[in-house]
Order: structure tokens, then sequence, then C-alpha cells
């Protein structure tokens, strides 16, 4: 639900809303959306899979009360948009950041009343869930797909876009963020850099993309270790979070690190100062605040502390992007 719905439509959902997660999370782990690009019936279906066909059925039929499928009789197909976000393999697929984020433990709140009651007491699972070297391969899945083409869609909208040589994918996680701004000009080379403990997912994921001629790999803490220089742009892709407590200092390593017309795409929550929302930036992160870990960066933030560190006029965005509502903040070096 979002803050569009009115309180009572929310409340008569909210009971429904773990049911309505687990049937596409589920459908997406059977991979039916491919399946479903052409109509079949629940007999054909089943058939070719050797799933149940009573169950199949009846998990059509829910993804078809839900509008996610169209029906002709006895046999269902996908929506346009179904189509378009959930069949594997196209430029848009979700499934893998679904299931990336779905399955986050960061995500559940645990008892909220308890919390409340007795005050923070920082929990062994959330804290987990910020070690990302554990997510492996999920987590290249999680940047695959909708991510990849989102991040490309900026890019492309960026007037330097053409004159984008090397980049540098700061926190890149699994690296293939920063891997799909390199493979989109042929001349374009660039390094990942993350933590040492990503050091050997990172390369995995060079290695099966093919592309050790043209990326680098390097770790450190980003916050205080030298990051190398001599980028066009430096990519900054949900690590603000971490950033902003380095102030403007942090920002006036990151221009030292551009090229003379280079810039700097951060991508981030921006939260409202009021916390009026966005509402998803919000829930995403209260697991971590109930338990005395306020993260989350808000409205402004990035902007300020650029302009202090000598970035010209920050062009802001705000887009909903496949992970939620984010600001997107482009920070340009003048000189």
């Amino acid at each position: 639900m979002n803050d569009r719905a009115g309180i009572y439509e929310r409340l008569t959902a909210l009971p429904y809303l773990h049911a309505y997660r687990q049937l596409i999370m589920g459908a997406v782990e059977l991979d039916v959306f491919t399946q479903l690009e052409t109509p079949v019936t629940a007999g054909e279906l089943s058939g070719r899979m050797s799933w149940n066909e009573y169950n199949t059925l009846n998990l059509l039929k829910g993804l078809y009360g839900i509008g996610f499928l169209e029906r002709d009789g006895d046999s269902f197909r996908n929506m346009p948009e179904t189509s378009r976000y959930l069949v594997r393999g196209k430029p848009e697929y979700m499934g893998g950041v679904l299931s990336f984020f779905c399955g986050n433990q960061g995500m559940d709140l645990g008892n909220v009343a308890r919390q409340v009651k007795e005050g923070p007491k920082p929990e062994e699972h959330t804290q987990r869930s910020m070690d990302f070297a554990a997510y492996g391969a999920a987590m290249r899945d999680a940047q695959s797909g909708i991510r990849q083409q989102e991040l490309l869609d900026i890019i492309h909208s960026l007037p330097e876009n053409s004159s984008i040589g090397r980049i540098l994918d700061l926190g890149c996680g699994a690296g293939c963020l920063g891997l799909a701004v390199i493979r989109d000009a042929p001349e374009r080379t660039g390094v990942l850099f993350d933590l040492p403990s990503m050091k050997r997912l990172i390369e995995e994921t060079v290695s099966l993309a093919g592309m050790q001629e043209r990326a680098s790999v390097m770790t450190g803490d980003f916050t205080k270790d030298d990051i190398g220089g001599g980028y066009d742009l430096i990519l900054c892709h949900s690590i603000m979070l971490f950033a902003i407590a380095g102030g403007p200092d942090f920002f006036a390593r990151l221009r030292m690190a551009l090229n003379p017309g280079g810039l700097v795409v951060c991508v981030n929550e921006g939260i409202e100062p009021d916390y009026s929302g966005p509402w998803d930036m919000i829930l995403g992160y209260m697991a971590f605040n109930l338990q005395g870990m306020p993260i989350g960066v808000l409205k402004g933030q990035v902007a300020d502390m650029a302009k202090a560190a000598g970035f010209g006029p920050v062009e802001n965005r705000t887009a909903l992007l496949s992970t939620g509502t984010h600001d997107i903040n482009i920070l340009r070096k003048r000189d």
C-alpha cells in the first residue's frame, strides 16, 4: 500500500498483505511468468513443469485475481506490465531485486511494541543484514535486470554521457551496476571499489561478464582510503548513508578524484527532514532506527555537503525506482 490510499482502505488491506507478497514471490521462485507469455491452461502448465495441477490452477487464479494475469476461459497469460517486469531475461526483470529485498532480514521490524516499551536492543540478524559479502550471488541477481536498466537510463539522460571514458563504482556491491555502465560504451573502462571482504565476489562478477580487460577491482574503506583518480564519472549508488558521516571532506575527496568536467551520480534515500515521506524509504530503515542505528539520508544533505566541498550547482531529481522512491543527486566538477 502507499500514501495515496485512504487510511480506511489501507487498514482493510492490511491482513492480506503478507499473503499478497507470498503469492507473488512464490510465482517468482517458480518462474511461472516466463511460462505465460502465450495463453496456457493449468493442465498444460502443470504437465509441462511437473507441478500439481490443482494447485497450479489455484496459483493462476490468485495471480489473475490480483491483476497480474489476464484470462480467456481456462487459459491464462501475462498482463503487459507483468511480462515487462517478471519474465526472466528481459531488460527490466525485477525478480532478482524482489527476491533480495523481500528476503532481507533488515526489512523485518521485529516486535515493534516491545522495542517502543523497552528501547533499542540491537538484533544480531538485522546487523547481519549489513554484511553484504554474505549475500554472494543473491546480490548479483539483485543488481541485474531492472536496476541496471534504471541506472543506464539515468546515465543516458546526462549531457556528459558521450564523454564518459573512465568510471568508479564506489561501494559497488557485487559490481553489476558499474559493469553495466562500462559495457554501455565500447571504449569505457572503470574501477569497482568495495570492502576487502567483497573482493572475491566482485572479481567473480567481472570474470562472469568477461570484462577483465576493461574493469579492475580496488578494495578498502571508501570513507578514508585512497579511491584512485582520473575518473569522468563516480557512481555512488545507495552508499550515502555511510558516506555522509564524513561530511564535506568526503565530497572533497570525490571532487579530487574527478577529471575536469567530471561528475558524481548519487542515488540515495532523500527522506524529508520532517519525515513526511517517502513512505517506502522511512519503512525501509525503520528496523535499524528502532534498534538504535539511526541511518537514512535526509533530502538536501548530499547537495549541501557537495556544495560545501566545491561542487557547482547540484542537479536534484526524485524518481520511483525498483528499490523505492529515491533522490538522484548529480554533482559536477566545473574546473
